[in-house]
């Protein structure tokens, strides 16, 4: 009951529904809605799912020298930039 009624007046007391101040004017709790907050624990799964991915290629590419492996992705951006460029006819 206590909940119900910090929630109810951190409500009345706040500029944007659904955030609780304190005295203070300091942010002590957000309420969402349910779909809100379901699609808020989809995107941490998905981050995680991510950086995990990241950490796999970087622990994969941790024995390359830097500048071997910036050489080539120039190298590779060049070739690409090579082939979509249009060929020049000679009339």
């Amino acid at each position: 009951m206590l909940w119900v009624l910090c929630v109810k007046k951190g409500f009345r007391n706040s500029k944007q529904e659904g955030i609780v101040r304190d005295e203070d004017d300091q942010t002590v709790a957000v309420v969402v809605p349910p779909e809100q907050y379901a699609s808020y624990q989809n995107y941490l799964s998905q981050r995680e799912e991510d950086f995990a991915i990241l950490d796999e290629i970087a622990e994969k590419m941790k024995n390359y020298d830097p500048e071997e492996i910036q050489a080539r992705i120039d190298q590779a951006v060049e070739e690409v930039k090579a082939k979509s460029r249009p060929q020049r006819q000679t009339v």
